[in-house]
């Protein structure tokens, strides 16, 4: 069963404003794939998904400490500033009292994760908030004078779409010209401060409470690489998070890394062979749709980055599948066989709401537009909770 498994398995001050705008990250409305025979049956009793996960059939989610009884494992994906979006998903989860064991990420995603483990160790549920909201109010100070924010007049006519935006436009052609090797050699990046300043990777690396994988790109052989807890520092999330067109290869133990979601956007299959989690929610930002083919060289260039960045996932997606109808078939035996069988994978994801802001937006991290997204994901996070067992539809 193993060997099934595997088989299936120039100027500083600009590139400074330029990587303060850039980092963050998922997408938000309900899905749920249709649990194994009997399983529907148990769940039904429950009326809400939230009080599913509780544990506590017709009554309110109840808050449980740290480390209790995790029920969830959670999915990240990337997304540039989007990653707010995934903040206020995460925000409401903890405010309800969910709990976790395990969770996977990539890019934001994996900022994201780390903040929130690291501020669970820290102090539990209201650790976990207050990291998240630390790591995106920063990342919003740290954009507050970059040259690509979009000003009054810019959100009067397009709100906060940016693909016309002149500098962003500018941005795009600057990166086609010069590499990070050229325009930033020494590989300023102010995330990496943020993570020394506020992890304490030394304990994240000892803890077992809640399991992280992160993912990176290996560079020379193009595969995935996968960050567990006792392999997180700092440069390894920023290797999650590197797009090879705004910072240098991330070197680690001898090998170089770039972004994680060119090969898992997020990792999807890990935290079902390594965790005993049933229910996987996936918090997807960019949905990978488009209304048709895209006509100007900027959008064919945009669809051309969406697709690469959303394959990952399809490809995760429709191998979780084929593998789950294996186990339910009785073809795939053993503990995983049997954790695939049973597994129930929830989504939550923006959906139009978030496509309406532009791929452009991703690199946008002003704190209005952070707030923004924090909040729709918040309330999408609610609806998903408060959702019935037998009505959440894929």
């Amino acid at each position: 069963m193993a060997m099934q498994w595997r088989c299936l398995k120039s100027n500083f001050s600009y590139i400074n404003h330029l990587n303060r705008s850039f980092h963050a990250i998922l997408c938000c409305s309900a899905a749920y794939l249709t649990p194994p025979t009997g399983a529907h049956k148990r769940m039904s009793d429950n009326n809400t998904i939230g009080q599913h996960l509780a544990g506590r059939p017709g009554k309110a989610i109840s808050r449980r400490g740290a480390g209790e009884n995790p029920r969830l494992a959670l999915a990240l994906q990337g997304g540039g500033a989007h990653g707010a979006f995934t903040w206020g998903v995460l925000d409401t989860l903890i405010e309800h009292g969910v709990s976790f064991e395990a969770i996977s990420g990539a890019s934001a995603g994996s900022f994201n994760a780390v903040f929130l483990v690291h501020g669970w160790l820290e102090d539990g549920p209201d650790g976990a908030r207050a990291a998240l909201a630390t790591l995106w109010k920063r990342i919003g100070a740290k954009a507050a004078f970059s040259p690509l924010q979009s000003n009054l007049m810019d959100q009067l006519t397009s709100g906060w779409n940016m693909d016309g935006n002149s500098r962003h436009m500018g941005l795009d052609l600057f990166t086609r010209l010069l590499s990070p090797y050229q325009f930033n050699p020494l590989d300023m990046n102010p995330l990496r401060d943020l993570l020394v300043d506020q992890i304490d990777f030394e304990r994240l690396q000892k803890s077992r409470q809640i399991n992280l994988f992160l993912a990176a790109t290996d560079v020379e052989n193009g595969h995935l690489k996968l960050f567990t807890n006792r392999e997180i520092t700092a440069e390894a999330v920023l290797a999650s998070a590197t797009l090879p067109w705004l910072h240098h290869a991330v070197k680690i133990n001898g090998r170089h890394y770039w972004d994680g979601g060119f090969t898992a956007n997020p990792p999807i299959l890990p935290l079902l062979e390594r965790s005993e989690a049933q229910d996987v929610l996936l918090v997807r930002l960019d949905c990978g749709t488009s209304d048709g083919p895209p006509v100007t060289a900027r959008a064919i260039q945009a669809r051309l980055n969406q697709i690469m960045f959303t394959a990952p996932l399809n490809h995760d997606l429709d191998q979780f599948a084929d593998l789950q109808r294996m186990a339910r078939e009785g073809l795939l035996g053993g503990p995983l066989g049997q954790r695939l069988a049973e597994a129930r994978l929830h989504m939550i994801e923006g959906g139009d709401d978030l496509r309406a802001f532009g791929q452009a937006s991703k690199l946008n991290a002003q704190r209005g537009f952070l707030q923004e997204l924090h909040d729709l994901g918040r309330d999408r996070a609610e609806s998903w909770l408060n959702s019935g067992i037998d009505t959440t539809t894929k």
